[in-house]
Parts: structure tokens; C-alpha cells; sequence
């Protein structure tokens, strides 16, 4: 049997792909791929698709990402001072989910099996055990066992910024990556992506490792699609169709969610995230692509950080360079986000007062900030 596991990176495409695995679920277990469930509500799903019955709520988290729930759970259990996430609160224990797959595994007797959550980026770093665990687990299910590891990745900048923007999006207080980001992110998974690889290559040596560079992914046509061809996926018909899945705010509206964070209640942070979703790109006045975050001194100091782990990618892959492109990386982008998102919050507040989205609370804070420039 062939295991194949996608172990992030966080921010490359890895909620379209559970999506789609999830929503396919019975076409890939009929070709003998397995995406298992490991909880009543994903059972349940696989039982409607399989009567022919409409799934409530495909993208139910437990339904789409069960491998983040049992990651989330197995991290907790190796250590107990980090918190499951809220999102996937009620996890059945890591032993009954992986009794679950177990099962699955028996009942079916798929020739692939595939575990596919980013976080399991965060395993070797804070769960080591955790792989050996997994690793052992998958090695009893059958008499012999190949492992495949895919693994993508962003240039450090790019993939800051998007990680950044998604913390703002749910709601964790976060600080400004131009003050701020050795101190957030330097020593973790978000920044040195040796410690995402090296200990599942260690434990498991003879996986054949899938590195991608996230720019190939999306000149291949996106995550679905360099998946499936990289660990060369039979897909039979019927599957269903993908889509972008986890949007993210403008870098705009960074400097403005950064300090609403600290400022507003939950509710009114909750809307302003919603309407910035949906309207901020169109409101923002600074394309993305033109918006500086960092300024050219922390970029000269990210680019120095960087450098030691460009040379571990390079051994992990024998490619003379991992990010072709890393050098210019401490080039900073025309528009300072402090700019930027001065002219987003001033577009808010000429919307502000002309639509439904906001209570007066949030309305009022708006405008205060508007004035405040």
C-alpha cells in the first residue's frame, strides 16, 4: 500500500485540495484511493454521497480537513499547553480516530491512502513523536508499506505576509511585519522551513520526497492539479470540480485589522473581517502586488535569516537554488502599507455610512480612525 502524506506548508493552496479530496470521496475509494474520515459527521457524509443523497455541508470542517483534526489533536496529546484550535472543538481521542482509519482501511483495501493536512508542517517541530506515531501506525496497516511526502513551499516573504493576513483573519492578535516579524515568526515552521522537513525525512528515510516551490505549483495549474501529477494520483471520472477555497484579506487592510484587533469586540472584528473579505480588494485603492510590508531594513535582515535554510533546501533537492528568484527579496514594493491602508480605511469610511455592514459601534470607529490620519 502506498501512504501518501501532504504535510502543508500553511498558506499554499491545501484547503482547495481538502476540499476536493473530501467532496471526491467516493470516486477515489471506488479507484482505491482512501481518504478517510475519522468522526461521525465525515462518516456520515461518505454514507449520503454513497446513497446519492446531497451532503448538508461539504465544506464542514471535520467533513473536509479530518487530518487536521487528528493533527491538531495528536500535537495537543504530544503537548498538552497548546490548545486544539476552537474550530475543530469535540475531537474524538487521536487513538479512536486512527481506530477509525483503521477500520477503513480493513473495510475498503485501498492501494493508496492519503493523509493530507498543513498541519502537520508543525510536527517536527513541536511533535516529534508524533511522526513516529504516524509513521508506525501506517506501517501496521498493511505488509509493505511506501511512503510519499509532499510538501510545498512560499518564497519567505510572500508566505509571511499571506500567514500573517490569516492570523488577522481569524482573529489572532498579531504586530506589524515591519516591527515585528523576527519575534513572530524566526524560530517557527512560518519562517524556517527546515524544521517543517527535516525530522519526517529523518524518521522516515526512505519516503520519496515531493518539495515543491509554491510559484511551480501555480504554473502547473494549482494545488489539485501538482499534487496529483507529483505523486501521479489515478483520478477517475466523476470528480468534482475545484475551487479557490480559503480567500484572504487585502494587504491594505493589514495596519487597520492589526490595531481593530486590540481595539474592537469580537462581533464587530468578526463583521469588519466579513466586509473586508468580500468588498476589500475592490475598495482598496494599492493592488496587492505594489504594497510594501516589511521595508528594506527587515528585508535585508529576512534575506540574512533566510540564507541557511535556501542552502538545506538546496541539499534536499540537488537544485543549484531552491527559490531562484531569492535575491530579490530585499527589493522592498513601491507603495509603504502604512500608505495604502490609509486610503483603504478613508474608502471604508465613505462606505461606512451608506451600507448595512456595520452596526454604529463599528461605524463610529471607522470614522475615527479616518479622522485620525
Amino acid at each position: 500500500m502506498k501512504v501518501i502524506l501532504y504535510i502543508g506548508h500553511h498558506k499554499v493552496g491545501s484547503t482547495a485540495l481538502q476540499s476536493y479530496l473530501s467532496q471526491s470521496w467516493l470516486p477515489l475509494a471506488r479507484a482505491g484511493v482512501l481518504y478517510p474520515s475519522i468522526d461521525g459527521e465525515g462518516f456520515a457524509a461518505n454514507l449520503a454521497s454513497l446513497l446519492g443523497k446531497p451532503i448538508q455541508d461539504p465544506d464542514a470542517i471535520f467533513i473536509r480537513e479530518p487530518h487536521s483534526a487528528l493533527a491538531y489533536r495528536m500535537i495537543h496529546e504530544a503537548t498538552p499547553q497548546l490548545p486544539i484550535p476552537p474550530q475543530f472543538a469535540g475531537l474524538p481521542a487521536a487513538p479512536q480516530m486512527l481506530r477509525s482509519l483503521r477500520k477503513q482501511v480493513e473495510a475498503l483495501a485501498p492501494h493508496t491512502l492519503l493523509l493530507c493536512s498543513e498541519a502537520f508542517a508543525n510536527f517536527g517541530n513541536i511533535a516529534k513523536g508524533q511522526i513516529a506515531q504516524l509513521r508506525d501506525f501506517c506501517n501496521s496497516l498493511a505488509d509493505h508499506v511506501e511512503f510519499e511526502i509532499y510538501c510545498a513551499l512560499r518564497r519567505p516573504d510572500a508566505y509571511l505576509a499571506s500567514w500573517h493576513g490569516q492570523r488577522l483573519k481569524v482573529g489572532e492578535p498579531a504586530t506589524s511585519l515591519a516591527t515585528d516579524w523576527e519575534a513572530q515568526y524566526l524560530h517557527t515552521v512560518h519562517f524556517n522551513y527546515r524544521l517543517v522537513i527535516e525530522e519526517w525525512m529523518r524518521q522516515i528515510p526512505d519516503a520519496r520526497l515531493h518539495l515543491r516551490k509554491y510559484r511551480d505549483i501555480t504554473k502547473a495549474g494549482g494545488s489539485i492539479k501538482d499534487f496529483t501529477s507529483q505523486t501521479g494520483l489515478p483520478l477517475p471520472d466523476g470528480l468534482c470540480p475545484s475551487l479557490r477555497a480559503n480567500t484572504s484579506l487585502p494587504l491594505a487592510s493589514f495596519p487597520l485589522m492589526e490595531q481593530a484587533l486590540q481595539d474592537l469586540p469580537g462581533d464587530q472584528r468578526h463583521q469588519l473581517t466579513k466586509y473586508l473579505l468580500t468588498h476589500g480588494k475592490a475598495l482598496a485603492p494599492v493592488a496587492n502586488k505594489d504594497i510594501e510590508l516589511f521595508g528594506a531594513r527587515q528585508r535585508a535582515k529576512l534575506f540574512k535569516a533566510f540564507t541557511p535554510v535556501e542552502r538545506y533546501l538546496r541539499s534536499q533537492t540537488g537544485q543549484p537554488e531552491f527559490f531562484r528568484d531569492l535575491e530579490t527579496l530585499t527589493t522592498p514594493r513601491p507603495i509603504p502599507v502604512e500608505s495604502a491602508g490609509q486610503d483603504l480605511v478613508r474608502a471604508l469610511a465613505n462606505r461606512v455610512s451608506h451600507s448595512s455592514f456595520a452596526t454604529p459601534a463599528l461605524a463610529d470607529y471607522i470614522h475615527k480612525r479616518a479622522g485620525a490620519i
